[in-house]
């Protein structure tokens, strides 16, 4: 089956009339290599079912079809489903089910089949990468896995280590969750229109158990959130009216840290900490 060319997803676009659009932070991918590329790496075996945001006109979809059980794709711009579904018809590829919807907005609890495990492939829209990932990670545990193109900066700042410039909450709450590569990097030549910064490809799987109950993590985030809220200020003052120097002391971290230095699995032992302290008082 051949990949959708820069050529004809350029002139189908041009026939339906239809512009990328700011608001939606479209940027169509216009390289069937790069496209096989992904749709590759987040085969794996091959035969299971993935969820694509953002299909715009199909680049990817058509590349990643052939590979997998079934696809379900989430397009928020109703203009353009049209395109993906003629594009989906003349290559006569039955296994993508389409809905137009804001992937914000999505319940992916109805939609998605009890017991089966997902792969989430795509080209994310920018302006919502970093957030959604986060939320299906929280939200979503049928996701065990997202391979999906973003944003250069918003893909080192999901994959950072502690201590590095790019590490942030984001950082912290994606490593709780899950492992993260950088798989490759992505011309801006490779989309219509052209962003003006590079994009990368990222591998992003679920660990397997997380760390701890749903009611320790929400005690996790308010933790990281503080910490990064104020982030040039140590620990001490950063973590005031949550996490006193006695908690602190306890687990062995020194407040006089930023959050920046901490790892996840520190946030975790402070969360912890404050757990135990509650029922120590109980």
């Amino acid at each position: 089956m051949s990949g959708l060319t820069k050529s004809e997803l350029l002139r189908r676009l041009e026939v339906a009339g239809v512009r990328p659009s700011k608001a939606l932070g479209q940027n169509f991918l216009i390289d069937a290599n790069v496209a096989q590329r992904i749709a590759k790496l987040a085969s794996g075996a091959g035969g299971r079912r993935y969820i694509e945001v953002g299909p715009g006109a199909g680049a990817l979809t058509v590349a990643l079809a052939p590979m997998a059980e079934a696809v379900l794709a989430i397009e928020a711009d109703r203009y353009v489903i049209p395109i993906l579904f003629d594009v989906l018809a003349q290559r006569e590829i039955s296994n993508v089910r389409v809905l137009h919807q804001d992937v914000m907005d999505f319940s992916w609890c109805n939609e998605l089949d009890q017991g089966e495990s997902y792969c989430l492939c795509a080209n994310l829209p920018y302006n919502i990468a970093a957030t959604l990932i986060v939320r299906i990670l929280e939200e979503v545990p049928s996701i065990d896995r997202l391979v999906v193109m973003v944003q250069d900066e918003v893909g080192r700042r999901i994959a950072s280590d502690p201590g590095t410039r790019q590490y942030s909450g984001v950082s912290a709450k994606v490593a709780y969750w899950a492992t993260t590569k950088i798989a490759f990097s992505v011309s801006p030549s490779v989309f219509f229109p052209q962003p003006n910064v590079e994009s990368v490809v990222i591998d992003v799987t679920r660990r397997a158990v997380a760390p701890i109950s749903e009611a320790t993590y929400g005690l996790f985030s308010d933790i990281v959130k503080a910490g990064f809220s104020r982030r040039r200020q140590m620990l001490r003052r950063s973590l005031a009216g949550i996490a006193d120097i006695g908690i602190l002391d306890s687990v062995g971290i020194e407040p006089s840290l930023r959050a920046e230095r901490l790892s996840y699995l520190d946030f975790l032992k402070i969360a912890e900490a404050l757990v135990e302290s509650d029922r120590g008082r109980e």
